[in-house]
This record gives C-alpha cells, sequence and structure tokens, in this order.
C-alpha cells in the first residue's frame, strides 16, 4: 500500500494537486487531516510544511476554511496540513482537558509522513494554532524530538504542566498573538488555563537568550470601530532566532482580521490580517539543529534525482562511506571510502523514495533520492 502511494507520488511528480482529506490508523484510533498543496509542487523540491491547529469544539476543515492559509501556501510555496484532534481538542496536558489521545505522536507522525511523501523540508517545519491549537503547538516544541523551527500562536498559552516541564531540544522563533480581553484564555493566566503570556513570553525570552525588555511599538490602527488596537513587542538580541508578541488592547479570543462567526468569542481585531503576520515571521526560519546538512548540501551534488538507472555524487571533501536506506532504517547499500566522486547502480532497487546517507570529513549528509523505472 506504502510503496503504491510513492509510486502515485512520483507519477504525478510534475503536477500540483490541491485541498485533500485523509486518514491513517494512529495507535488504533483513526486519525484524519485535511491539506493543501500547491499547483507549483513537484517532488524533487522540497518545501517548508506548515501545520495549522484548530481550536476547542473546531475541526481542521473548519480552520482552513476561515483562515486562508491554502491561498498562502500557494502564493508563497509550501504545503499546509489541517489536522483533526479527538473530540475537537487536543491533549495538551492544560488543567481541562477534553482529550488523552496520543497528540504529540499524531502530530510527529504526520510530520514524517510529509517528509517522505512529499519531500517536505526537514529544517523549515512550522507549527501554528488558535487556543488550544496555540496550547498544543507549545507541547510540541516543548517536547517532541521533531524540529520544528518556529511557532506562531493565537489567543493560545502553556499549560501549568507544559511550562513547568518545558524542556525544548531546539530553540524555535516564537510569535505569540493575544488579546487583553479574551475572556477564554485570559491574558493574565487563570486556573483552567495556566500562566499568564507575560510568563510564556519571559520563559522564551531566557530559553532564547534574548534581551530582557521588550521593543514596544504601536502597530497601524485604521479600523477605528473595532474597539481595539494592537502593539508589536520584539524582543532583541535572540541569536539566529525571534521573539514576537503581537499583543491587542482590547481585543478578543478571536483570529485579527477574519471575521467568522464561528472563530471565537469576543473582539475581533480589524487592524491587521493574522494569517499573513502568522507567514511573514515563519516563512524564513530554519532549524538551526540541522545547519550542518544545510551548509554540506552547497558542496555536494547529486544526479540525476529522481533516477532511473545510475546516481551520480561528488562533493568538495572527502566521502567517508555512502549508505543508502529504506525509511525502516534498514541499509540497503553501504560503499566505504570513495573519495570525492562515485556512480552508484540502482539497477537492483524498487521503485521509491529512499535516504540517502553520506559521512564527510565535514560532518553528515543525508537527504531523499527517488528510484523510478524510466
Amino acid at each position: 500500500m506504502i510503496r503504491a502511494l510513492l509510486i502515485l507520488i512520483i507519477l504525478m511528480s510534475f503536477k500540483g494537486f490541491t485541498q485533500s482529506l485523509a486518514s491513517y490508523d494512529h495507535n488504533g484510533l483513526q486519525r484524519s487531516y485535511n491539506y493543501y498543496v500547491p499547483s507549483t509542487w513537484n517532488i524533487t523540491q522540497q518545501v517548508p510544511l506548515l501545520f495549522v491547529l484548530h481550536g476547542l469544539t473546531q475541526t481542521g476543515s473548519g480552520v482552513m476554511d476561515i483562515t486562508g492559509f491554502n491561498d498562502i501556501a500557494e502564493e508563497n510555496n509550501f504545503i499546509v496540513c489541517y489536522p483533526n484532534g479527538l473530540n475537537e481538542s487536543w491533549n495538551a496536558n492544560m488543567n481541562i482537558t477534553f482529550s488523552s489521545a496520543d497528540d504529540k505522536g499524531f502530530l510527529e507522525a504526520l510530520t514524517e509522513y510529509f517528509q517522505v511523501n512529499f519531500n517536505t523540508d526537514p529544517s523549515r517545519q512550522y507549527l501554528c494554532g488558535f487556543s488550544t491549537g496555540g496550547f498544543m503547538s507549545h507541547k510540541m516544541v516543548c517536547e517532541s524530538s521533531e524540529c520544528y523551527a518556529a511557532i506562531a500562536t493565537v489567543s493560545g498559552n502553556m499549560s501549568d504542566t507544559v511550562y513547568s516541564n518545558c524542556l525544548p531540544q531546539g530553540s524555535p522563533s516564537v510569535l505569540h498573538i493575544h488579546g487583553t480581553a479574551d475572556a477564554v484564555v485570559p491574558y493574565n493566566g487563570g486556573p483552567s488555563t495556566g500562566v499568564s503570556v507575560d510568563e510564556v513570553m519571559t520563559f522564551w525570552q531566557n530559553h532564547l537568550t534574548c534581551s530582557t525588555n521588550p521593543v514596544i511599538s504601536p502597530m497601524p490602527n485604521p479600523n477605528l470601530f473595532d474597539l481595539s488596537s494592537p502593539e508589536r513587542w520584539v524582543w532583541q538580541n535572540c541569536g539566529q532566532d525571534e521573539l514576537e508578541l503581537i499583543r491587542v488592547d482590547g481585543g478578543g479570543h478571536q483570529w485579527p482580521g477574519i471575521t467568522t462567526f464561528v472563530g471565537g468569542v469576543g473582539t475581533i481585531n480589524m487592524d491587521f490580517y493574522s494569517p499573513d503576520e502568522i507567514w511573514d515571521f515563519l516563512s524564513d526560519k530554519t532549524c538551526q539543529e540541522l545547519s550542518t546538512n544545510k551548509l554540506l548540501k552547497k558542496q555536494i551534488r547529486i544526479s540525476p534525482n529522481p533516477a532511473s538507472e545510475i546516481l551520480a555524487i561528488s562533493a568538495e571533501s572527502d566521502i567517508e562511506n555512502v549508505q543508502i536506506l529504506d525509511f525502516n532504517g534498514r541499509t540497503l547499500l553501504k560503499l566505504n571510502g570513495i573519495g570525492r566522486e562515485q556512480i552508484i547502480s540502482l539497477e537492483k532497487f524498487d521503485q521509491g523514495v529512499y535516504i540517502l546517507l553520506l559521512t564527510c570529513t565535514d560532518g553528515i549528509f543525508s537527504t531523499r533520492i527517488i528510484k523510478t523505472n524510466n
């Protein structure tokens, strides 16, 4: 079944396909998700991946319909996925919870699925969430071994449990958007939602080693009838990371810029369109943990890819060994001490997607290779 899907994707590699609904079994539970692939997509090009996580009582398709991230993905050539939490919720270790599902494992499995089947870039994976989806976004970067380069949260925060036990393996950039009049997830925290926005921002300021005091500046306030106004808080000297808060004075539990009856509760700020603001923040962030791989990529040439018969490899430094693995981690081919150039025959490989792992004197490089039959 998996191989048939890979073949189908290869055959469609130069055809963009758009909005889709899919599901699979995770830990004995059928989990579903919507996703959008831009029309310019082909499997030979790595593209970013964005997860948009819905709020409590909402669905992936619902948040897809109101946010317009599909249009942004089409314009900016990335894949966006809208997973569905069980019971229309997420297990984000909140003080009051409606789900005990393994949502962290579910999202990690989806991340790897898109890496394998759509060639998404492991260094440019992002999380965005509204309300409970925001809580889940924080949990993922606090607990997951997957590298998510940045998160953006709207009217969501950290639960007390996640806040007390957050040990990020990486250093994600963080954008948080929150209204001071949010009655569902109060800006100053509460017994049902946990710590305050200021406490969460201080946590990330310490983790990213940013300067203590943010630079605060008013954002444009063209709409004088929405009874709210935004201001931008930017922490400086965070190294290669960024930390920002858009504090919406008078704003409710809402996506700013989106007028909808199903989006949230309270005053909607209409001074900026939050999905655009979110993608502008996320789009240039890269996982620092994968920087060695990124640097080596500039020094290594692999062609053709996809390939039907042979694969040519050349590097600017000595290649100590080459391995081809399947996605279960099994080594299918290993060559040692090959210098700076190598021709590999793919004749005995089945059509599909594999992992190419090179150990060079400058470091370790990995990428996906595609074997075709023509």
